[in-house]
């Protein structure tokens, strides 16, 4: 062969190779929420972090992307306090208030059809939820 059809299909090889890669590894297909603990002691020192994820082809985290987002809680905003919120990231940081109940939280993403909605409990402590987390 010669030298400059070896280059042309070399780089022709690496475009392709390129592309496969933005499309199964870079671009976002989907976002999910993500709260960790799932489970949150009403005690003034508990605090829950929502991260909004942005998904790729293989449903692995996207590389080189952040996921947007607008968070709003609908329910329960008086059981919380917000901490920290980074909507360029898709995060934010909610500390417990020493009261019990239910919070919703309803996220806007950038990368998402319809708004998302979390639901998590701060629960009290007594000796039988300490017994049974550990």
């Amino acid at each position: 062969m010669k030298r400059s059809t070896i280059i042309f299909l070399s780089i022709v090889f690496l475009l392709f190779v390129s592309f496969l890669f933005y499309k199964y590894f870079i671009n976002i297909y989907e976002t999910t929420v993500e709260v960790e603990p799932e489970k949150l002691f009403a005690d003034n020192q508990s605090s829950v972090i929502v991260s909004v994820i942005s998904l790729n082809a293989l449903g692995w985290k996207a590389l080189f992307r952040n996921s947007p987002a607008e968070f709003e809680i609908i329910e329960g905003e008086s059981l919380t306090e917000i901490q920290f919120t980074d909507s360029i990231n898709g995060k934010l940081i909610l500390k417990a208030k020493s009261e019990t109940g239910k919070i919703i939280i309803k996220i806007k993403s950038e990368y998402s059809l319809f708004p998302m909605i979390v639901e998590f409990r701060f629960i009290q402590i007594t000796l039988e939820t300490i017994k049974f987390h550990l």
